[in-house]
């Protein structure tokens, strides 16, 4: 829509990247989030063992889901732009 509007772009491939971007960081936190609550619950609860949370390979992986979700995103963008607007809008 932005595009039939005038922006450029490089304008649209930063508002999709910032996008994708907050959207992979809200992802990466709900997930380090429930996944370590889950984690101390089946490690303590369940097997009776210690829990240690490790905020290294947590944060590791929350940073690996962001750099997915920001590629993958953006190559569905650079498709998108790749055609006339017209052209994407008329096939939603």
């Amino acid at each position: 829509m932005l595009r039939t509007l005038g922006a450029t772009r490089v304008q649209l491939i930063a508002a999709y990247a910032l996008e994708y971007l907050m959207l992979g960081l809200a992802t990466a936190a709900f997930g380090v989030a429930i996944g370590s609550l889950a984690g101390w619950g089946i490690v303590s609860k369940l097997m009776t063992l210690p829990f240690m949370w490790l905020p290294g390979p947590a944060f590791g992986a929350a940073f690996g889901a962001l750099i997915v979700t920001l590629i993958f995103g953006l190559w569905g963008t650079f498709s998108a732009l790749s055609r006339k607007p017209a052209q994407v809008l008329r096939s939603l």
